[in-house]
């Protein structure tokens, strides 16, 4: 397949950053949801509101409908986080859940634990696609032995550069840092400043709700989070904390500017702020296409390995409801969702990573420098720990991590203060 040109890459700009047959029990149709004619509703919510993505649903939900006569699919978009679980919990406590959910692997462990997502392992048993899938996206929607979501559109982090700086700073382009040690020299030399103020940073640190770009560099160094089995805190072992005084080290160089990289105008690196980042492969895309300037000047490469090959990559995946009353026609959605056309839809039309085996050789050729990185980071990257407490789980290391960046305390008494405030409050976390 012939390469894309950038021109063409960047105008499928990724938007989140993600078989017509299905199986399973003798097919229950909710009364409600079937008319007296024998015509069927599937009521589909998606979260997020991003008008590309929408375009897209929007046109495989006529393709869906007009395969299956007598169905038709309600669809409903909500804005990622609190209005997601809001109307969440209020549909499952009225029983009007939808029947099929795109969301994120956050909610997985949350959901799943308390009953409200349904154990898809009978119904893949007889889905013939299911190896096809990466291990990585089956790991990521698999809870406790059992498979609950079809991971579809992956977010996961890489390392982009800017070619222009480097050269600026005497730096081969085309080559990224290959170590810690070498990625701390790089950011000490491309890091410019006014006076005391940095003004670009040689490396992108978020020093607010930090916890991303931190459980990258863990991993790397052979550490874990949590043990799942045992709720048993692992971010105050040696190489978490090792992990931890190392990005600590490098905020108190200065070679980072204070951001919330969950905030998109304060992420530095597609803001034209920093020259080196973890990010997903839409900031290598968007800064392009923000900074015409900067086309074929942005390098994107796999993340540092130091221990091991480590990164952070989130996912968002399809889950079936329980309440549902027509599950098989529910999962026949979702497989139809999965299939190798779709899955080829969303990357041609979204930019989305691909999540199938057979599809990687074709990805990879259609823009060998981008899709090589971000395939190799979707096959080994790790999300979200999948434990009930994540979020509050998460919320405490941001807000230790905040501190050592900040210079209240150093990187290891954040990281014994962030396990002893999660093992204080585990008890009722676990409890609720």
């Amino acid at each position: 397949m012939r390469r894309r040109s950038m021109a063409s890459m960047m105008a499928i700009v990724m938007a989140a950053v993600t078989a017509l047959s299905g199986c399973g029990s003798t097919e229950q149709l909710h009364e409600s949801n079937t008319g007296s004619d024998g015509n069927r509703t599937l009521t589909f919510w998606r979260a997020g509101t991003d008008a590309n993505e929408n375009a897209y649903w929007q046109s495989v939900l006529k393709e869906f409908e007009s395969l299956h006569e007598g169905v038709t699919i309600e669809y409903s978009e909500v804005p990622f986080g609190n209005d997601m679980e809001t109307k969440l919990n209020a549909a499952y406590a009225s029983g009007t859940a939808p029947d099929v959910l795109s969301y994120t692997l956050a909610s997985l462990a949350q959901r799943a634990n308390i009953g409200q997502y349904e154990p898809l392992t009978e119904y893949v048993e007889g889905w013939e696609e299911l190896p096809d899938m990466l291990d990585s996206v089956v790991e990521t929607g698999t809870y406790k032995g059992q498979l609950y979501g079809l991971g579809f559109i992956p977010d996961p982090r890489v390392l982009v550069w800017r070619k222009d700086l480097f050269e600026a700073a005497g730096l081969d382009p085309d080559t990224p840092p290959q170590s810690w040690e070498q990625l701390a020299e790089y950011a000490e030399l491309l890091t410019q400043k006014q006076g005391e103020t940095t003004v670009t940073a040689g490396f992108a640190i978020p020093t607010s709700t930090g916890w991303t770009l931190w459980q990258s560099f863990v991993l790397q160094n052979g550490g874990r989070i949590i043990d799942t089995e045992t709720n048993e805190p692992l971010f105050d072992s040696p190489a978490s904390i090792e992990a931890t005084e190392y990005l600590v080290d490098l905020v108190a160089k200065g070679v980072t500017i204070p951001n919330d990289s969950t905030k998109s105008n304060e992420n530095l690196f597609p803001n034209g702020k920093a020259a080196i980042a973890y990010d997903s492969p839409a900031a290598y895309l968007n800064t392009q296409l923000n900074n015409t300037e900067l086309e074929g000047k942005i390098g994107i490469a796999g993340p540092i390995e130091k221990e091991t090959k480590a990164t952070f990559a989130g996912m968002r995946l399809l889950f079936m409801s329980s309440q549902s009353k027509q599950k098989d026609l529910a999962f026949e959605f979702m497989t139809y969702i999965m299939s190798k056309e779709q899955t080829w839809k969303r990357y041609t039309e979204l930019g989305t990573p691909i999540v199938r085996e057979s599809l990687k050789d074709d990805y990879i050729a259609d823009s060998p420098e981008m899709n090589q990185a971000v395939f190799d980071a979707v096959s080994y990257g790790e999300g979200a720990a999948k434990v009930t407490y994540s979020g509050k789980m998460y919320e405490i290391i941001s807000q230790q991590l905040e501190m050592a960046y900040y210079g209240v305390k150093s990187g290891e008494q954040a990281m014994l203060d962030a396990a002893a405030e999660l093992r204080k409050e585990l008890p009722s976390l676990i409890a609720d």
